[in-house]
């Protein structure tokens, strides 16, 4: 993770601004400076690993901007729209898009449906604590590219296997990787259309 103690680092910032809209409006469950670096950012920027520059990227219920945020921040040359229904959240997403300056990062006011339009389709889409990875594959799958990936934030191993148990295996691969954290429940479910 980065160093946050800079006042001109984009993380530092963003950590900032979570911390000032969180005290009126309660956009996530952490309330200190800490919590929300080491079980918030430090959690989304392992993902980053598995995401590859310049990809067009759509983070789905992306709440307070996790991972979103993070991934415009760390990747300003790949382009990453974020869907949240929560108009407060995504409000609060587009304030700090305009307070960093991010060029790359948009905002769909919205919930993701099969019904959903999009200006392009998305080389990844993400997902953190949303809903199963087969529920948001059936609200997502018309937007992602020919040989497009999702990658989703989950925990438990056992709750993975009973989700990848749902997918189709002649349409979606998948590859479990355990997240190099503190906290041995988390992984990051990427799965890979055929």
């Amino acid at each position: 993770m980065k160093n946050n103690k800079d006042t001109n680092d984009p993380i530092k910032v963003f950590v900032n601004e979570i911390l000032k809209f969180n005290k009126a409006h309660n956009i996530v469950g952490r309330f200190t400076e800490k919590e929300i670096e080491s079980l918030d950012i430090f959690d989304c920027e392992v993902i980053l690993e598995h995401i590859p520059p310049e990809k067009k990227i759509l983070d789905i219920g992306s709440g307070a901007g996790l991972p979103g945020l993070v991934i415009a921040i760390n990747q300003p040359q790949s382009q990453v729209t974020m869907s949240e229904k929560n108009k407060k959240k995504a409000y609060f997403i587009k304030k700090t898009i305009r307070t960093l300056k991010l060029s790359n990062a948009h905002v769909l006011d919205k919930a993701i449906t099969p019904q959903t339009v999009t200006p392009h389709k998305f080389d990844i889409i993400t997902a953190r604590a949303l809903a199963s990875a087969p529920k948001i594959i059936e609200l997502s799958e018309h937007l992602l590219s020919k040989n497009g990936k999702f990658l989703f934030m989950k925990g438990e191993l056992k709750k993975i296997n009973e989700e990848v148990a749902q997918l189709d295996n002649n349409t979606y691969s998948y590859v479990i990787h355990k997240k190099k954290t503190k906290d041995t429940n988390r992984h990051i479910l990427e799965i890979i259309q055929k």
